[in-house]
C-alpha cells in the first residue's frame, strides 16, 4: 500500500474535520428565520427552532386572530422600569406612542399567517427629528406567540438607540437567551409576570376592548421615581399570596426560569418586597 505524503494527509485531515463539523452542526438546536414583513421601519420574521435537520414541534395556538385595536390597548398598556444613573428608577411605555399602530397592525397581520411551530419577531423603528433637521433612530423589538390562551411576549430593545453609520446594516434581531438592555417589564392583573423581560399577557380579557392602563401608569411619558428596596407587605396579600399557588412540581420551564429570574432580583434589591410577592402570586396561580 503507498505511503502517504503530507499534503495528502493534510487535505484528509480537513476533509475529516469538515464532515465532523458539518454532522455536528446538524445535530444541534438551532433557530432558523423567515422574513415575513418588511418596510422601511417594522420588520418581522417567523423564526422555527430546529434540531439536526427537523423543525421542532412547538404546539403554539397559531395561527390566531387578534383584531389590530385590541393589540392596540394592549400594547399602549405595557411599560417598563429601567434604573438610571443618578439614583431610582424611570418607569415608561415600553412602545412609544408613534409605533404602537404600526406595530400592532404588523402583529395582527402575522398571527393571522404563522404556524404552530413559529413564533414572532418584530423589530420596529422609531425616528425622531433633532433641530429640525437630523433624524435619530430608536429600535424596539420582541418575540411574540400564543400558547394556551395567553399571548407572550419577550420584550428585549426599547427605544434602543441606533448609531449614526450604521443606516444600511440589518439591525440586531431579537434573542430570546439574550437581554441587552437593562429593564423590567410592569406587571399586575392581566399582564402577567413570566420572566424579567417577559409578559404573559390574557389578551382576550375584556379589558382590552377600550384602553387600559396598570395602576401607576405613566400616562404615556416617562416618568421618575426612586428605588425602594424594602417595603411592607399588607397582610392582606401575604395572606393570599400563600392562597392558591401551582406546586413547584407543577410548574413549566418557562414558569421556573420566570421563578429563578424573580428570586434572583429580589436577592439583589433590584425590585421591593411587595413587588417581589405580587409578581411571585402572578407566576403561581391558579389558572
Amino acid at each position: 500500500m503507498p505511503k502517504l505524503g503530507n499534503s495528502s494527509r493534510l487535505f484528509i485531515g480537513l476533509l475529516a474535520a469538515f464532515f465532523l463539523t458539518a454532522t455536528l452542526s446538524g445535530c444541534g438546536t438551532r433557530n432558523v428565520r423567515h422574513s415575513q414583513i418588511k418596510r422601511n421601519l417594522i420588520e418581522v420574521d417567523f423564526v422555527r427552532q430546529v434540531t439536526g435537520f427537523t423543525t421542532d414541534e412547538r404546539g403554539f395556538e397559531h395561527p390566531v386572530i387578534i383584531s389590530t385595536e385590541r393589540l392596540i390597548h394592549i400594547l399602549n398598556a405595557i411599560e417598563i422600569e429601567a434604573r438610571v444613573k443618578k439614583g431610582g428608577i424611570v418607569r415608561q411605555p415600553a412602545f412609544h406612542p408613534a409605533i404602537v399602530k404600526r406595530t400592532a397592525e404588523a402583529l395582527a397581520q402575522a398571527f393571522a399567517d404563522v404556524s404552530p411551530d413559529q413564533e414572532i419577531a418584530v423589530n420596529v423603528i422609531h425616528k425622531q427629528m433633532r433641530f429640525g433637521i437630523l433624524h435619530l433612530k430608536y429600535l424596539t423589538s420582541f418575540l411574540a406567540y400564543v400558547d394556551d390562551g395567553y399571548l407572550y411576549l419577550a420584550i428585549r430593545r426599547v427605544e434602543w438607540p441606533v448609531a449614526k453609520g450604521r443606516e444600511g446594516d440589518p439591525y440586531p434581531r431579537p434573542i430570546r437567551s439574550k437581554k441587552p438592555m437593562d429593564f423590567r417589564v410592569v406587571t399586575g392583573d392581566p399582564i402577567y409576570f413570566a420572566g424579567v423581560q417577559d409578559l404573559e399577557i390574557d389578551w382576550s380579557n375584556e379589558v382590552f376592548r377600550t384602553a387600559f392602563q396598570l395602576p401607576g401608569t405613566s400616562q404615556g411619558e416617562k416618568r421618575r421615581k426612586e428605588v425602594l428596596f424594602q417595603s411592607p407587605v399588607p397582610k392582606e396579600e401575604l395572606e393570599e399570596a400563600s392562597q392558591g399557588d401551582i406546586p413547584y412540581s407543577q410548574l413549566s420551564p418557562q414558569q421556573l426560569r420566570a421563578l429563578a429570574d424573580l428570586e434572583e432580583e429580589r436577592r439583589e434589591g433590584l425590585i421591593t418586597e411587595t413587588a417581589y410577592q405580587r409578581a411571585k402570586r402572578d407566576l403561581l396561580r391558579k389558572r
